[in-house]
């Protein structure tokens, strides 16, 4: 994928529901009592972590069970791609803070 098609899809359906799940995360996860007690980069760390794991076992699954039947790297790129525009969303929520 390259720089352009990163736009393009943020540009679309998909990118858009990427970015609204992301700040939708950024909000859901600090129902989580101990969360608050992290620091910064930990919280970063831990926020990507689920952005980008999403993705990746839902590709997972889908080759598991026939959806896909051979995920290319491109198919990986993208997910990856998903992850990242998710994080994006999700640090986009807390910009009312700075």
């Amino acid at each position: 994928m390259t720089w352009c098609d990163a736009l393009e899809t943020m540009r679309t359906v998909q990118g858009v529901v990427a970015i609204i799940f992301g700040v939708g995360l950024s909000y859901l996860i600090e129902y989580w009592p101990k969360f608050e007690e992290l620091d910064a980069k930990i919280k970063r760390l831990v926020i990507v972590g689920i952005c980008l794991t999403v993705p990746l076992v839902a590709l997972g699954l889908a080759w598991a069970t026939g959806c896909v039947a051979n995920p290319t790297g491109e198919d990986v790129w993208q997910a990856v791609m998903v992850g990242g525009v998710v994080f994006l969303g999700s640090q986009f929520a807390h910009t009312r803070e700075l």
